[in-house]
């Protein structure tokens, strides 16, 4: 959900306001449903008096290991799931409540390396100094007092809730062979807690670097001055420096990482070069030429080959051995971008080249071994059209398009006319423009039939009864059989000429206020619209609203999100589904109703398959080429054909009703463990070819060979 400033004005008002556990409970359930939707469960008064108690709940944390770049172990201490819900809701209220000082820039809203780098650039000295046990050095206590002051003030009669929130918020560890109580390295919390507790070291270190002509930052725990004079040797610097750090702050300066960097070397900060620019080293670029160099010379199986060898000898000490090239790839660019900007030459180069492979890739044209059989088209066979962006594109015009935009606009009074152009004297005008656009839109039945006939022709442009066999046949729309459109009955038109058409500004009302009889509203239409925005369908209006979910996955209700996990529900409840929450920030325009369906006929495949019951939902939105990804994982389970059986080159039941559905929608390909070798089958892609003969539909699917698999997936692809 997008955080306005309106629910940071709330959460300050309700935290101002807090008076007892009762409220702060109120205040984390209101914080946590601002973060994650309304659904979410409520914050419990006994859950947060329960994890607050070290003696009651004594497995608050789990404790594992993970490598440093040194090849040392860090020990990171993870909060239990219930714990991490609650923790996460008061980091949300922390910072909405704390300002950081501008010399903080790490675990900062908005704020990164890159802005932590910028402020040392073109410096002649740098200084860097890393803070030891940075998150052990601040006990519950300390963090109590910070609770205490401003401006979080919870002192006086208010003191046991800093108590508390210090309590949740720390933990006892064993710190150097002892006991002590204090925050933990993995907590959601501990990253704003310390820039809370460190704004006095940020001020006077801040005054410090003033008083002696430099500039100073903190990431965390690395802390950076740099300055144009070499004030480092200067002992009245140094002392001071030292003064407030460890006898004033009572942290630990860690001199094994401490270091001068001069200009005329390599200068760093955060582990950007700030020499001239901030920049990447120069080994990070030539390593991305060199892996896309490999990707163009030998394709994507030899190059990632190549990658996978010299990742582990770079790598292999610290990082777990599954990454894949086109992901590291991916994540090299992106943080490229972030450094030098998008409109960065060596960025924009070095991504065209990713960007041509990866179209390559997508299509299958690498190495690949395709289903040959030769399909001549006779006088009862057809190409069907896949062409996703297209109808797409056509979708959008019902927000980009200046006249059918109004046909789910609410349109504006007393204004006659919008700042289109597009004349809204009245209903008839309005129809006038509305039905030049049918030719460019009738287009779109060669694509998606369904989309048209069910959907766009009924509810925008029809005016009049169909007739099959010289028989009328009855209006209805979408999903849910509505039986009013804008043209058909004549409702709209009747009753916007008297009172919109006839009246003057003060008294005008629009077509979406006008009121529907009940004999137009369905059943299942009432209930969804329940279930959307806990209310029945009054207005004309809310019959646009079911319209825009027919065309749209919408923001606002978070569609795609509840849509697919009622599918889950429904189909397989039995199954452990990780994942789903990551749909909520993705909408995006496209033919709901069949997607649905094929996400539907997917989760019954997996439901056949019960011998392994743990399903994975991954989306990533590519925005460079205009797609969202989304997998549909069944983990660890395998196929048991070869990938050449007719089963999989030619499919049927519920595989082929997928492909069906998708049909210019959206690209679809899965991806499996066969008994022959691990594949991509790409069964809908700009290059597919589909067949219908006799009513069947026969395809052409792609192939091409994979490295790893994490189970059985379904790879379904929408254009943006």
């Amino acid at each position: 959900m997008k955080i306005e400033q309106a629910h940071i004005d709330q959460i300050r008002k309700q935290f101002a306001e807090l008076q007892s556990k009762e409220d702060l409970v109120k205040l984390l359930s209101d914080a946590k449903n601002m973060l994650y939707g309304e659904e979410c469960k409520p914050v419990q008064l006994k859950s947060l008096t329960y994890y607050a108690n070290p003696t009651l709940c004594k497995k608050r944390y789990q404790t594992f290991t993970i490598k440093k770049k040194s090849g040392a172990d860090r020990t990171i201490h993870a909060p239990v799931k219930g714990l991490k819900s609650i923790l996460r809701s008061l980091n949300f209220v922390l910072q909405c409540v704390y300002e950081p000082h501008e010399a903080a820039t790490g675990f900062v809203l908005e704020k990164s390396i890159v802005d932590n780098a910028k402020k040392h650039v073109g410096h002649h000295y740098v200084l860097n100094m890393d803070l030891k046990d940075f998150f052990h050095s601040f006990d519950r206590n300390r963090v109590k007092m910070g609770f205490m002051y401003e401006p979080f003030n919870l002192n006086g009669d208010k003191e046991p809730l800093a108590f508390l929130l210090a309590s949740l918020c720390t933990h006892p560890f064993e710190v150097d062979g002892e006991e002590k109580t204090v925050l933990p390295q993995g907590s959601p919390t501990s990253p704003t807690l310390t820039n809370i507790l460190c704004k006095k070291l940020d001020r006077r270190l801040t005054g410090l670097a003033n008083r002696f002509g430099a500039t100073y930052t903190r990431y965390a725990d690395d802390i950076t001055f740099s300055s144009p004079h070499n004030i480092y040797t200067d002992e009245a610097f140094n002392n001071e420096l030292k003064r407030i750090i460890e006898d004033d702050q009572k942290l630990v300066i860690n001199p094994k990482k401490t270091r001068l960097q001069k200009a005329g070397y390599r200068q760093e900060a955060t582990g950007l070069i700030v020499n001239d620019k901030v920049n990447v080293r120069r080994r990070y670029n030539k390593q991305i030429r060199m892996w896309l160099y490999y990707w163009e010379k030998y394709g994507y199986e030899k190059a990632e080959q190549i990658f996978k060898r010299d990742y582990i000898a770079d790598k292999g000490h610290v990082k777990k051995m599954n990454a894949r090239l086109i992901n590291v790839l991916d994540g090299k660019l992106e943080f490229l971008k972030m450094v030098k900007g998008a409109e960065d030459g060596t960025y924009k180069k070095l991504k065209i080249r990713h960007n041509k492979l990866l179209i390559n890739l997508d299509l299958n044209k690498p190495k690949i071994d395709e289903h040959t059989t030769k399909v001549i088209l006779s006088s009862n066979e057809k190409e069907v059209l896949h062409d996703p962006t297209f109808v797409v594109n056509q979708l959008k015009k019902f927000t980009s398009d200046p006249i059918l935009k109004w046909t789910t606009h609410f349109w504006d009074i007393p204004q006659e006319t919008d700042s289109d152009g597009h004349s809204l004297r009245g209903i008839e005008d309005h129809f006038t423009a509305v039905n030049s656009r049918f030719d460019e839109f009738v287009v779109i039945k060669k694509y998606n039939n369904n989309l048209w006939w069910k959907v766009i022709y009924p509810f925008i442009f029809q005016n009049k009864l169909s007739e099959k066999n010289n028989t009328e046949i009855p209006f209805k729309w979408g999903e849910y059989d509505l039986k009013v459109g804008w043209q058909y009955p004549k409702l709209i038109t009747e009753w916007t000429k008297n009172n919109y058409d006839n009246l003057p500004p003060a008294l005008k009302k629009t077509p979406f206020e006008m009121p529907i009889p009940k004999e137009f509203i369905t059943d299942g239409a009432n209930r969804k619209y329940q279930e959307l925005f806990g209310k029945e369908i009054r207005y004309f209006g809310d019959i646009i609203q079911l319209f825009k979910r027919e065309i749209e996955f919408r923001e606002e209700t978070k569609d795609f999100y509840y849509e697919v996990k009622s599918l889950a529900k429904q189909e397989i409840s039995e199954f452990s589904v990780n994942g789903l929450e990551s749909l909520k920030e993705f909408f995006f325009f496209t033919y709901t109703a069949p997607v649905l369906k094929a996400i539907r006929r997917i989760f019954r495949m997996i439901q056949t398959r019960t011998e392994h019951r743990e399903v994975i939902i991954e989306c990533k939105k590519f925005t460079d080429l205009s797609f969202i990804e989304l997998r549909i994982i069944h983990k660890n389970s395998v196929s048991n054909r070869d990938s050449e059986d007719n089963k999989i080159t030619n499919p049927s039941g519920d595989l082929l009703e997928v492909v069906k559905n998708l049909i210019s929608i959206c690209d679809f390909e899965i991806e499996s463990s066969f008994k022959d070798g691990k594949f991509r089958i790409t069964y809908l892609s700009p290059d597919t070819k589909v067949i219908k003969h006799n009513n069947q539909y026969h395809l052409r699917p792609l192939k091409q060979s994979l490295d790893s698999i994490y189970g059985f997936t379904y790879v379904l692809k929408f254009p943006i």
